[in-house]
């Protein structure tokens, strides 16, 4: 019986057994009558030997001859009427598959040539002219592409040409693909800049890798999306000779990811435009000196106007009418001369900034970028603390100050840890604070005037730190903070004021039909008291995590969903606002469109996002050993506690509401709400109505009711727990009532 085949290696034209070859055909034809010959050589042997004439012996032996020459005949007649002519037949449709087969000759087989074959002839010839025709109208399509191709190079070369601007097309790797005339230009090159060639040979690296990074951080994030400037933003550079100053554009080439991937655009390249700047930075650097000389030259002849004032006033010998008419005299010329100045103060900052490119800049991703740098020159840690602002500014000489500044405050004081921090407007000025905070003493003011008279390093044009400052008409000062470290040596700052964002992407209301309810839940917010060591800890030196849900309604026991948790680190009363925990969740559910307006989260943002029992394991192991902060905490936990089982977790940490503790200080009356709260404390919001955003202004409103909570007298996680039962208690038996 023949063993059934295989499933897993089943029978294809490709595994099939070869045909036999050609050659094989004679031998076997020829074998075939070799063996008849042999066999009537042996019967006509036997006929001979034998006594008798046996008839049917004879004719076995005349039988066997005569088939012998019909095979022998019959194999000449196959090679010469069919192998043959087969062979000819497939050289010839070989010719045809590999030549021009436009012509009626060379592109067809002569029927008459093949007899019995002429069917398998004439259907060559009909795949020949089906081959031709294809070639005619490839060729066809070919040529009408190529036309349109050289039409658009023909535009696009005039449009490059008829720039002002210099155009180059780059790959990530700063290879040149594509540039235009004016680019040698610019650059004062005589021969070509070479297709394949390193951009950073011609231009220095540092603006243009950083503005590379700028724009992977922006897309990374999926900001591009909602950003003012796209994929586009604007630096300045230099050539590498040092010639020439440059003010470019640099626009993100993306690559979609796979459709059925959330990951997010790929940066494949990025096209340059460059402008030469060297004119008008050499006339703003002569503007500088001229404003310079208009300013600080006033001082000098203002104080001896004014001492020579004060000797007047003092001379004995004038008489009182002289004396006041000269005093009045000199005192009025005193004051015109010092309006003069503070005009042509303002005028020169004003000439400065405006002079200078810059944008709205988002102090994470500053400060983040300042991170970086700082890491990877050296073993100094900078970590981005308190709540996000958008300020205005040049980002890379910005990033090049505070490194710099940084440096310059290790090597005076020894600090190796710094925050930063972005502190928004206070006492009602505009400015936005970036503060750079480090344990140790503060830096003399004499020190840090002399700081900002050196060059920075990677500094273009010799840009000086106090240069940056003048461009963004701010300054910068150092000063002692309060020493609220345990044994420590105390802590200082160095404060710099930066302009707010000129078009602020603070995060619109969205449509509310009120806040969340208040959730008094006895079982979840009635807690018991830590009676360990955690417990006794004083507020301001536990460890918290601030946090925040979104939900696809209001109601977790009738099929409402998690769709987004948001937390925030608090450690030593400051926001790590680089420690963050968010993330969506797919509620496996529809969410309803009544509540999109509330968290502006749809569908297709979820969608194939983690679900919750994959999601809270994680979330747990981020909460890991803090307190946990909330406002309305039991909305959350309820929430929480419901998927506890599914994800195999247990929150069982100690929780504080901020809603609660508002109504400790506060008392009942008034708005409790996260909003109100923050309104009447002066906290700028900025990202709200997210579950980050969210989560970062409870953080706020935390810290500061920390410091009101440690007046009442509330100093321990005890007393704080303490004092929310008892609200809690008082809110049930006022509902049994």
């Amino acid at each position: 019986m023949t063993a059934p085949a295989s499933p897993a290696a089943p029978t294809t034209a490709a595994s099939a057994a070869p045909p036999l070859p050609r050659r094989m055909i004679p031998l076997a034809f020829r074998a075939a009558g070799l063996g008849l010959v042999a066999l009537a050589v042996g019967l006509a042997a036997a006929v001979r030997g034998s006594d008798a004439s046996d008839p049917l012996l004879t004719y076995a032996v005349v039988m066997t001859a005569a088939c012998a020459a019909a095979v022998w005949g019959l194999w000449l007649a196959v090679d010469r009427y069919l192998l043959r002519a087969a062979e000819t037949l497939s050289r010839e449709a070989g010719l045809i598959a590999h030549g021009n087969a436009e012509g009626a000759v060379g592109g067809r087989v002569p029927l008459s040539r093949y007899g019995d074959l002429l069917p398998i002839a004439r259907a060559v010839n009909e795949l020949s002219d089906k081959l031709a025709q294809v070639r005619r109208d490839i060729a066809r399509t070919v040529a009408d592409h190529t036309a349109k191709v050289e039409e658009q190079k023909t535009q696009l070369a005039a449009v490059l040409r008829d720039l002002h601007e210099g155009v180059l097309v780059c790959n990530t790797r700063h290879q040149i693909l594509l540039y235009n005339q004016t680019a040698l230009d610019i650059l004062h090159l005589a021969g070509d800049l070479g297709l394949g060639r390193s951009l950073l040979h011609f231009v220095v690296a540092e603006p243009v890798t950083h503005t590379l990074e700028r724009l992977s951080l922006r897309v990374r994030e999926g900001r591009h999306l909602n950003h003012e400037h796209g994929t586009t933003a604007q630096f300045v550079g230099a050539t590498t000779d040092g010639r020439i100053l440059l003010e470019g554009r640099m626009s993100a080439i993306l690559q979609d990811p796979d459709p059925a991937s959330d990951e997010p655009p790929v940066i494949t390249g990025y096209v340059l435009t460059l402008s030469d700047a060297t004119s008008e930075m050499a006339a703003l650097g002569q503007r500088d000196a001229l404003l310079r000389e208009a300013t600080e030259g006033f001082r000098a002849p203002i104080a001896n106007l004014r001492a020579a004032v004060e000797t007047l006033y003092d001379a004995p010998d004038l008489g009182p009418g002289d004396r006041a008419a000269f005093e009045s005299a000199m005192l009025e010329s005193c004051d015109s001369l010092s309006q003069r100045l503070e005009r042509v103060t303002t005028a020169y900052r004003n000439v400065v900034t405006g002079s200078w490119p810059m944008s709205d800049i988002h102090s994470n991703n500053l400060i983040n970028l300042v991170a970086h740098r700082v890491g990877t020159e050296t073993a100094t840690t900078v970590t981005l603390t308190g709540l996000p602002q958008w300020v205005h500014g040049d980002s890379h000489s910005l990033v090049l100050l505070f490194a710099y500044l940084i440096g310059r405050v290790q090597a005076l004081t020894g600090a190796t840890a710094f925050d930063l921090e972005a502190a928004g407007p206070q006492d009602g000025d505009r400015w936005v604070y970036l503060d750079l905070v480090w344990e140790g003493p503060a830096v003399p003011s004499a020190t840090l005037d002399g700081w900002l008279d050196q060059t920075l390093p990677d500094g273009l044009g010799g840009l000086s730190a106090g240069d940056v400052l003048q461009h963004h008409r701010s300054t910068a000062w150092s000063e002692p903070l309060p020493n609220d470290l345990p044994g420590g040596t105390g802590r200082a700052r160095l404060r710099v004021p930066l302009p707010p964002a000129q078009s602020p992407r603070t995060a619109q209301p969205r449509p509310r039909a009120g806040a969340r309810p208040e959730f008094f839940d006895f079982g979840l917010l009635h807690q018991p008291l830590a009676t360990s060591e955690l417990g006794r800890t004083p507020l301001d030196r536990l460890h918290y995590v601030v946090f925040d849900t979104e939900t696809t309604g209001l109601s977790p026991s009738t099929g409402d969903e998690i769709i987004q948790i948001a937390a925030v680190r608090v450690v030593g009363g400051r926001i790590l606002t680089g420690e963050t925990f968010n993330t969506l969740v797919d509620p496996r559910r529809p969410i309803p469109p009544e509540s999109v307006p509330f968290h502006g989260i749809t569908d297709g943002m979820v969608a194939g996002k983690p679900t919750i029992d994959a999601v809270l394991p994680q979330f747990r192991s981020f909460v890991s050993g803090a307190v946990m902060v909330a406002h309305n905490a039991a909305f959350d936990l309820k929430f929480l506690k419901m998927k506890e089982r599914a994800a195999g977790v247990s929150f069982d940490c100690p929780v504080l509401d901020t809603m609660l503790l508002s109504r400790m200080l506060l008392g009942n009356d008034g708005d409790h709400t996260l909003d109100g709260i923050a309104e009447r404390l002066g906290i700028a919001v900025v990202d709200r109505h997210t579950a980050l955003g969210d989560s970062l202004v409870t953080a706020a409103v935390f810290l500061r009711m920390v410091e009101m909570l440690r007046e009442r007298d509330v100093r321990t996680l005890d007393d704080a727990i303490r004092g929310a039962n008892i609200l809690v208690e008082l809110a049930a038996r006022e509902r049994a009532f």
